[in-house]
């Protein structure tokens, strides 16, 4: 379950180290079709999954900024690639070293604030079949009531603290950030901004919980958002939050995926 105060929000990931989390897994959804989403990556610690990302570059992922402080400095957590079960030793996996974490920014003005990040890989992914990139290309908006998917290894039950093993995906709709506002939703605390956008279920059923973080929200086929966090889990009037791509961001992966600039 995610955490009744947003004021540990940047404890939120997957170790599942406690009863109660501000954090994210899938709710209410199904397994998808090995090796269908070749984008998905596992961002791991010793083996143990922690957040979701995205592949959008063979040697960049696109992630959550909340999952870095899940790792203990000095040591190396991997990106996992090509994956459909976490626990099998399947030949499409690829196992990479991360170079650099890279959030946007380093001093968050608010708890759910620019929770955005892009992990250097140490070598480039190998393209194929099983491992492929998903294009940001969202256009700042979403219409309210849009049908999105949202993807991760996380948890399928709210009251179970234990990650899938298998990828798992649920449809959310899309709810408009007046509403995600008003008093009978999160009531501005905390504040859903421009660079935010809410998805859920109207009865609570559908939602993304722990160990979800830095996945992605595809709506009709274009990268939109990724998860970031919420108030506990599939809770009707409490949706997940995602981070919106907007422009701003976009440029800012763009400088930072730039020859000049990715070294």
């Amino acid at each position: 379950m995610r955490l009744s105060s947003f004021a540990l929000f940047f404890l939120t990931a997957g170790l599942y180290l406690s009863s109660k989390c501000f954090c994210t897994e899938i709710i209410g959804g199904s397994e998808v079709q090995p090796h269908s989403r070749p984008f998905m990556a596992s961002i791991q610690y010793h083996g143990n999954h922690i957040c979701g990302g995205v592949l959008i570059h063979p040697q960049w992922v696109l992630t959550a900024a909340h999952c870095y402080s899940w790792f203990p400095r000095g040591h190396s957590p991997t990106v996992v690639l090509g994956a459909h079960s976490l626990s099998n030793n399947e030949p499409a996996k690829q196992t990479i070293k991360i170079t650099r974490f890279i959030p946007f920014s380093r001093s968050p003005s608010g708890f759910t604030s620019h929770d955005i990040m892009l992990i250097k890989l140490h070598t480039a992914a190998e393209l194929n079949k099983h491992v492929q990139l998903l294009q940001v290309r969202s256009k700042n908006y979403v219409r309210d009531g849009t049908k999105c998917q949202v993807t991760g290894w996380g948890a399928t039950n709210p009251d179970l603290l234990k990650p899938s093993d298998t990828l798992q995906e649920v449809t959310v709709s899309i709810i408009g950030r007046k509403h995600c506002n008003s008093q009978k939703y999160y009531n501005r605390n905390p504040v859903i901004t421009r660079d935010m956008i809410c998805a859920g279920d109207a009865k609570g059923r559908k939602d993304s919980c722990q160990g979800d973080s830095g996945g992605p929200l595809i709506c009709k086929g274009v990268f939109h958002a990724i998860v970031s966090g919420g108030y506990k889990c599939s809770i009707a009037n409490k949706p997940g939050i995602y981070t919106l791509l907007t422009k701003k961001y976009q440029s800012w992966i763009k400088s930072k995926l730039a020859p000049s600039s990715a070294n």
